[in-house]
């Protein structure tokens, strides 16, 4: 077992107190009160870390495939299917409650 290291902090007297009380709320000690809640701040930043590479690598294969979709559509032979899908989407969006910024979806229209 390794030694444990100590890590010492100044903090008020109200914050001192506000932990005291929240630590004997959970039956425990300050020490190990503050000890979770670090351990737990820093796993969430990690798991923010990952969330974010995640919404960034999403985000750029939705851009590639409203590019892609655009495309085909400008250059099908029924040049109205592209402002059809641009329709369908928007009355979608209202249906499911989403909004929809000025441009989005790959629409000439503003």
């Amino acid at each position: 077992m390794t030694r444990p290291i100590c890590l010492q902090v100044y903090i008020s007297s109200e914050l001192s107190l506000a932990i005291r009380k929240a630590a004997k709320a959970k039956g425990i000690s300050m020490s190990e009160w503050v000890r979770a809640l670090l351990a737990n701040a820093c796993t969430e930043d990690e798991l923010a870390s990952r969330l974010d590479a995640s919404i960034e690598r999403i985000s750029r294969r939705s851009v590639f495939l409203m590019v892609g979709v655009d495309a085909l559509l400008a250059g099908h032979p029924d040049h109205a299917l592209r402002g059809r899908a641009h329709q369908a989407y928007v009355r979608k969006c209202k249906e499911l409650g989403l909004s929809t910024a000025a441009g989005e979806g790959g629409s000439d229209e503003a």
